[in-house]
């Protein structure tokens, strides 16, 4: 169906995801889920509801965070390298902006494009994951938002959409167990925070963080900003 899409992307050259609902006779839920994987693939873009294959595909450097590696320029590596570690040791931005010399409202920046670089990770590796073997997503609700989990190989991943194919498997028994522990842990943890903005970024930096030492934290952020 992935490359049956791509095709017909290529031939229509530009459309909506309503256009191709229509020439596949296909479920617009499932049809949107692939637009999904194929926008992260870069092999299509979406402007304004429009899709239209992909022009140049974005270097591995890119990782879509240029505002980010712009910020990076205006700071020496040791400020970088503090940023770094204090996001990982959840410093708050208040107390860390002392330390780099900035306004906290700087540091406040940095620290939610490292949750977009981590929620844009782990949804890539979901969407592979749920195209090889899609799974019935179970979704909770935060701050009258819904978000959307799946889990691979005991590992849990979020979705701010909810993801659909022609055949779903359910979760198993020990899988229903890991979700349940994620979702007390998450909802312990979202209850103390009273700002609903980029709420699946923090769930997915929340997930990112469980069960993980500082050293392991600071070496994954770290190489996934630089690589």
């Amino acid at each position: 169906m992935k490359d049956q899409i791509l095709k017909l992307c290529r031939r229509l050259k530009s459309c909506t995801l309503s256009d191709l609902t229509q020439f596949l006779e296909v479920e617009e839920s499932i049809v949107e889920t692939i637009i999904l994987y194929l926008e992260q693939e870069q092999l299509i873009q979406i402007t304004n509801g429009v899709i239209t294959l992909a022009e140049i595909k974005k270097s591995k450097n890119d990782i879509g965070n240029k505002s980010l590696y712009l910020m990076f320029q205006h700071r020496t590596s040791e400020e970088v390298d503090i940023i770094l570690k204090g996001f990982c040791l959840e410093i708050s931005p208040q107390k860390l902006c002392h330390l780099v010399n900035v306004q906290h409202q700087c540091i406040s920046d940095y620290y939610c494009l490292f949750r977009k670089n981590i929620y844009e990770r782990q949804f890539k590796e979901l969407m592979h994951l749920f195209f090889e073997n899609p799974q019935i997503g179970r979704y909770r609700k935060f701050y009258e938002k819904y978000a959307y989990f799946y889990v691979y190989n005991n590992q849990i991943f979020v979705s701010e959409k909810l993801l659909r194919a022609n055949l779903e498997k359910n979760y198993t028994k020990e899988e229903i167990r890991e979700f349940k522990r994620m979702y007390c842990y998450l909802s312990r943890i979202e209850s103390h925070n009273m700002n609903e903005n980029y709420m699946h970024y923090r769930l997915a930096e929340y997930i990112w963080r469980r069960e993980r030492s500082f050293e392991e934290l600071y070496d994954d952020l770290r190489n996934n900003l630089t690589a």
